[in-house]
């Protein structure tokens, strides 16, 4: 039986690194201290046990089905693949899958295996019979993949190789590799592809490296022995396992700064998991046989869980609910599920728990009373011109103010990141101004939000799906189209679209109307530049498409939406002019909401 495959060295020898990466080191400041979580060992909490089931020799990766009825786990100590029916709790069939299997991920039709002593991959097709002849050498302790895909890629670390792989998920092949820190762990990417995380266990740092651009972005000091870890739903923070200081370090993705720690997880934490809509991460201690759930609202532990020994993998199930835990040393796949109604339970016989009390912060809102119809919330949207407001006499900042005060929104939907906002609305608290840079470059933000915040009552919600790498790869695309002679047809195309777009935008009326700005037929000029824009482009820009950035903010100003249905309350959302449009599509779908016009508002600005 093999066990503690990952607290075992590597071989003596290192490969040469195949090429330097820019590093910068992040101070771990004074405002990380870490947070008291000592909790009594009696108290009900948020997750119970639900199946065990025992699936053979030192279980690690676990995929799923795309109906989650089935996983399948990769056995380390077999050298097989344990396929398991999770509606009957049983192993259905294992696959023979080379010495070290350490996970495994779908690829085409079939499936790629990582073997961790062999410094290969291999290929499985679809009935789990390796493939002959498709092995690709990676170096030395490929280990697991990251939890998702993107766009067809999926990442794997080679951990005595210093490498981070590109898998194509398609064909199974390893298509490039960047280099990390020393010993990297199981990496997570953001849900664009633009940053990986790799937390790299003797150097005691995570590297940051940006996958649209080929380079590494940062190298930031977290802990000792950063074994693990997992980006939050909304992707603001990088959740780190610290193996070697028993605790939870949070990693903003935009800043690259640890915010916090949360101490007292239990015995060499080693993987992290983040279900639902990101209240709770699930920490495993391998050095134990314990799982820890932390509340990250209050960052402190909600309960500890028994569930075997040497707990070393967890992943969240499709449902985004359950959490499955894979335990080495017991050989056991034990399946965790949240509470229903929110309310704890008492604990399964060998579990302790304990549950974190609520804040204020952690709160739900109901403003609806019971037995009451649900109100609907108004809309209103209001494009922007950006550095037109500094300029403009009919938009100037003046008015976006008056605008604003006219509307009094409960809500404000900006344009700004999540994973930027608490440094920019910390340095606006304390300083009065905001030295965040992406959030300076909006004037209606600088002058308009964060003066109105101290005069209004508003909450101000981060919804921009934005990254620099995006931004920055989207540039250098475009640079290099211009100038390619072999695409002067298609770009020449672009150009005379663009040129007949800011013709019809023309006989509209100006530019910084707001009147015109704010009409359908505004919306029809700007989109005759962005629909040639988007058939052209997208495919080649990924995440920086403009169909795909739209996508990404929509999603975001959705989820505030849903959070607050049916309160009777008024949001406004502010964007680039530009990308009114889509959101106005998509707002009309909606039987939840009234849109409200803005010509009303500024009706009653001239009239006042």
């Amino acid at each position: 039986m093999i066990t503690n495959i990952h607290g075992a060295r590597g071989p003596g020898t290192r490969p040469l690194a195949l090429g330097a990466a820019l590093t910068i080191l992040v101070p771990l400041g004074p405002a990380c201290g870490p947070t008291d979580s000592t909790v009594p060992a009696d108290s009900p909490g948020p997750f119970h046990i639900g199946t065990t089931i025992a699936v053979g020799a030192a279980p690690h990766g676990i995929r799923f089905s795309a109906d989650g009825d089935t996983a399948y786990v990769a056995l380390s100590g077999d050298g097989r693949i344990a396929v398991v029916d999770l509606t009957g709790a049983a192993v259905v069939a294992r696959w023979d899958a080379g010495t070290t299997p350490l996970d495994l991920i779908r690829a085409g039709d079939g499936w790629l295996v990582s073997q961790f002593r062999d410094s290969t991959l291999v290929a499985l097709d679809a009935e789990g019979r390796i493939v002959p002849g498709a092995v690709w050498n990676v170096g030395a302790g490929p280990s697991l993949f990251t939890p998702g895909t993107v766009r067809g890629q999926a990442w794997v670390t080679s951990e005595f190789a210093d490498r981070l792989w590109v898998v194509d998920t398609g064909t199974g092949t390893p298509s490039a590799a960047h280099a990390t820190g020393d010993r990297p762990y199981p990496a997570d990417v953001m849900w664009d592809g633009s940053h990986a995380f790799v937390p790299n266990l003797d150097a005691g740092t995570v590297s940051v490296i940006d996958l649209l651009n080929l380079e590494t972005d940062a190298t930031v000091e977290v802990c000792p022995g950063p074994a693990g870890g997992a980006l939050t739903p909304d992707q603001v923070t990088y959740l780190v396992a610290c193996g070697g200081s028993d605790e939870l370090a949070l990693l903003n993705t935009a800043s690259f700064r640890v915010t916090g720690r949360v101490t007292g997880l239990g015995p060499r934490p080693f993987s992290v998991a983040v279900p639902g809509e990101g209240r709770y991460a699930v920490v495993n201690n391998a050095g134990g046989s314990t799982v820890a759930v932390v509340d990250l609202d209050s960052r402190s532990i909600a309960q500890t869980i028994e569930v075997g020994e040497q707990p070393i993998v967890v992943r969240v199930h499709p449902d985004g609910e359950r959490v499955f835990v894979a335990n080495e040393v017991s050989g056991t796949l034990v399946e965790l599920i949240p509470v229903d109604d929110g309310t704890a339970v008492a604990a399964d016989e060998g579990t302790t728990v304990s549950e974190a009390a609520p804040t204020e912060a952690t709160q739900t809102r109901d403003a609806t009373p019971a037995g009451a119809s649900p109100a609907p919330n108004e809309v209103v949207v209001l494009g922007m011109i950006h550095g037109g407001h500094t300029t403009s006499d009919s938009f100037s900042l003046e008015v976006v103010r008056d605008m604003v005060r006219e509307i009094d929104p409960d809500y404000w939907l900006t344009e700004i990141p999540p994973n930027r906002w608490d440094r920019a609305w910390a340095e606006f608290q304390a300083t009065g101004t905001v030295e965040e840079p992406r959030v300076r470059r909006f004037p209606e933000y600088m002058e308009g939000l964060f003066p109105l915040s101290r005069e209004l009552d508003f909450e101000a919600v981060p919804t921009a799906g934005w990254t620099e790498p995006m931004s920055d790869f989207r540039a250098a695309y475009f640079d290099a189209y211009a100038e390619d002679p072999q695409r002067a047809g298609t770009w020449g195309e672009y150009q005379a679209a663009g040129a007949a777009s800011a013709e019809a935008l023309a006989a509209g009326g100006a530019a910084d109307d707001p009147r015109w700005i704010h009409t359908d037929a505004y919306d029809e000029a700007y989109d005759i530049r962005m629909q040639v824009y988007a058939r052209l482009f997208d495919a080649d820009l990924g995440p920086g498409g403009w169909d795909a950035i739209n996508a990404s903010h929509w999603a975001n100003i959705e989820r505030a939406l849903d959070e607050h249905r049916g309160e009777g309350v008024r949001f406004l959302l502010t964007y680039g002019a530009g990308h009114k449009g889509p959101f106005l599509s998509e707002l009309r779908k909606r039987d939840d909401i009234v849109l409200l016009d803005v010509a009303t508002f500024l009706d009653r600005l001239e009239a006042g």
